[in-house]
């Protein structure tokens, strides 16, 4: 087994990555006109907006998502900082001044282009963003991530199962919490109650059949298969009970807390579809899990992925062969561009879309990687790794061109390959598969 990598390359790397993708994004789709009156821009257009401009109006999720974009640059660059020699307000000072000036140059350049608009409104919250982060890299950043570094990576060369188990978990949340605009307004509260669905029948009605057996039934299974081996070797009855009680109350709270999330709503049917989960796992767990091979198992989970992966791009399954709707739905070349189509949406829940392809894929390449360990797993295994998940991304998009109700994106094949590439990278520094399971 290999030293444990030092805490602060990865970090390195973070703030480059996020950067580098909060410039590319927010410039999308690149629709430059050169330069322009710089006058207008600073005098009218950059300040017409609130709070500069009292009149004017502001979206609530533009406030959430312009105060959350910059929190992780900041935290990322303060913790890094801490690493240094320097002391911490000039850490502190450093990280906000960054924040702020890209935030600034973002801002400038998108007065240069046709499908953006400066505001000086969001500069502002982006700087008071990247000054939270900040802050809390500075005051605590350095002692945390050494503990939770340490921690994950040796958790992870121990027993990676426990941590893909917290992936599918989180997953999860980020689902049921979507898109992630909490709410303490009582009016609000009691709309999303008086929309809820009480009664199991008519929740139930909501989705189709295979709807609730894929997305709900079947995770919730994974999920307790997973608790049920938590930082064990073997299982044990009480085990399978312990992971389908946790897997239920994970459910049960999840939804408890949908009435205070913007344009969510309470369902007692995705309580009882993940308990019908949890409860299916108790009862085959047990007699299957000590007579399937490791083989076996890797293999189930590989199936289970795909069939997951391919029901969300292609459900509802009402595919039609409409050359005149096919003609429509083909990309165009500015489509093309790596993750334009997240770009353009800028909402939490295309980050959570992001998020989830590039773990979904990982995991999938790490499970690959682990059933065949005849492969090769050096570096050159990221390459036939992206191809294969970009092939699975592709197969996708293009179903869905003949589904009237879904939208192709090459996004989705980017964040396919990406999470591909992970997986191999992940693979490839890990112990031999051999000892995995």
């Amino acid at each position: 087994m290999t030293s444990l990598p030092a805490p602060r390359k990865p970090l390195t790397a973070l703030v480059l990555i996020y950067g580098a993708l909060l410039l590319y994004a927010s410039l999308m789709p690149y629709d430059f006109t050169g330069v322009g009156d710089w006058r207008q821009l600073w005098r009218g257009e950059f300040w017409n907006h609130w709070p500069f401009n009292p009149r004017a109006r502001i979206s609530g999720s533009d406030v959430v998502s312009n105060l959350v974009l910059y929190a992780p640059l900041g935290l990322l660059l303060a913790t890094r900082g801490r690493f240094s020699r320097l002391g911490a307000p000039t850490i502190f000072l450093f990280s906000t001044l960054f924040c702020s000036l890209l935030s600034l140059g973002v801002e400038t350049l998108q007065g240069m282009t046709l499908s953006r608009t400066p505001s000086a409104a969001d500069w502002l919250l982006n700087t008071l963003s990247g000054m939270t982060g900040a802050l809390c890299g500075t005051l605590r950043g350095k002692t945390v991530w050494e503990r939770g570094h340490g921690r994950l990576v040796k958790r992870w060369r121990e027993r990676p199962l426990d941590i893909l188990t917290l992936m599918v978990a989180g997953l999860l949340a980020a689902d049921a919490l979507s898109p992630f605009l909490p709410t303490i307004l009582l009016s609000q509260v009691w709309r999303n109650l008086k929309n809820a669905h009480f009664d199991l029948f008519n929740g139930l009605a909501q989705h189709p059949w295979h709807g609730w057996l894929v997305t709900r039934i079947l995770v919730y299974l994974i999920l307790t298969c997973l608790l049920a081996a938590w930082g064990k070797e073997t299982t044990r009855v009480r085990d399978w009970w312990r992971a389908a009680l946790l897997a239920t109350a994970l459910t049960f709270a999840l939804e408890l807390s949908k009435p205070f999330i913007v344009s969510r709503t309470f369902n007692l049917a995705n309580i009882a579809t993940g308990a019908a989960g949890a409860a299916a796992a108790l009862l085959i767990g047990p007699l299957l899990a000590p007579r399937l091979s490791r083989r076996r198992k890797l293999e189930l989970g590989i199936l289970a992925l795909l069939v997951y992966g391919f029901y969300l791009a292609w459900t509802p399954f009402n595919f039609s062969l409409d050359g005149e709707l096919l003609r429509r739905k083909i990309p165009r070349p500015i489509e093309l561009l790596p993750f334009y189509h997240y770009a353009m949406g800028a909402s939490l829940n295309h980050a959570r879309l992001f998020v989830q392809a590039i773990a979904l894929n990982g995991i999938l390449i790490y499970l690959l990687r682990i059933r065949f360990p005849s492969v090769d797993g050096t570096r050159w295994w990221v390459i036939p790794a992206m191809l294969l998940t970009g092939m699975i991304g592709l197969l996708q998009e293009v179903g869905q061109l003949l589904l009237p109700g879904r939208t192709p994106s090459m996004t989705d094949v980017y964040c396919f390959m990406l999470g591909g590439a992970l997986g191999a990278w992940v693979s490839r520094h890990h112990r031999s598969p051999q000892e995995d399971y």
